[in-house]
């Protein structure tokens, strides 16, 4: 669990011990208070299957109070914790349509963004979690840049971008292997254009000058390594590439 996370459910925490220390000694006909306090003391102690239920409860007996959508941003923290990401998924897509000006709502990309990250398959899989991730995060940048869940959701797509670059990298390698040359050049191109920044960008080069050069385009090939110079002028894939010159 992330700092940013932790400090954010902390916060709620001391917020609703005070509730707490106010409201034991009443024994009545069940309220959202009385229901979401018995959740949140679940939730105190690391019970994360039944305060999920608890909160989930409250906001089905009691949906437009005010706890229910407190009861959702917590129940999404439970099913969190249980690495449940499915539902945390499904939970905030929800939650997103139906509250669009709930101060909730970067919380709620935050997690769906979250719940994503932690599905991220390996570079030779099928990327499309890793895409939602991404999306749910620049999102969440792009609306609300003050959130103190900013600065977590862009070290998180640095980390996305550079994944996504090596996935594209390994398939163009493996359609270069295979002899599919249109397919491994419109991967680089992909690669270059849209991760600049990447590590995995010199290589991506490169192998754009080995097709080029091996398809007899040698003129394209220089062009490539020109800018691989300019770029990159103390990289292994431009030193490497200067063979293609002789």
């Amino acid at each position: 669990m992330t700092k940013i996370l932790k400090l954010f459910a902390t916060k709620l925490l001391l917020f609703f011990l005070i509730i707490v220390s106010s409201c034991k000694s009443i024994e009545e006909v069940p309220t959202p208070e009385s229901l979401y306090l018995k959740a949140f003391e679940l939730l105190q102690k690391k019970d994360y299957n039944l305060s999920a239920q608890a909160f989930e409860k409250v906001d089905d007996e009691f949906p437009y109070t005010k706890w229910a959508i407190k009861s959702q941003t917590m129940a999404v923290y439970s099913y969190y914790r249980l690495q449940e990401y499915d539902k945390v998924i499904q939970m905030t897509d929800d939650f997103i349509k139906l509250n669009s000006a709930s101060e909730y709502l970067p919380y709620m990309l935050y997690m769906k963004g979250l719940s994503y990250y932690n599905k991220i398959p390996s570079i030779d899989r099928s990327q499309d979690h890793t895409q939602e991730a991404s999306f749910a995060f620049r999102e969440l940048i792009a609306r609300f840049r003050d959130s103190q869940f900013v600065d977590d959701a862009k070290e998180r797509i640095a980390f996305i971008d550079e994944h996504l670059a090596g996935s594209k990298l390994s398939i163009a390698r493996y359609e270069i292997s295979d002899q599919n040359n249109i397919g491994a050049i419109k991967n680089l191109t992909d690669l270059i254009n849209r991760y600049p920044s990447s590590t995995q960008t010199p290589e991506a080069y490169y192998r754009l000058v080995e097709i080029y050069f091996r398809l007899g385009m040698k003129d394209q090939a220089k062009d490539i390594v020109k800018i691989l110079r300019v770029k990159y002028p103390n990289n292994y894939w431009t030193k490497d590439s200067l063979k293609f010159l002789k």
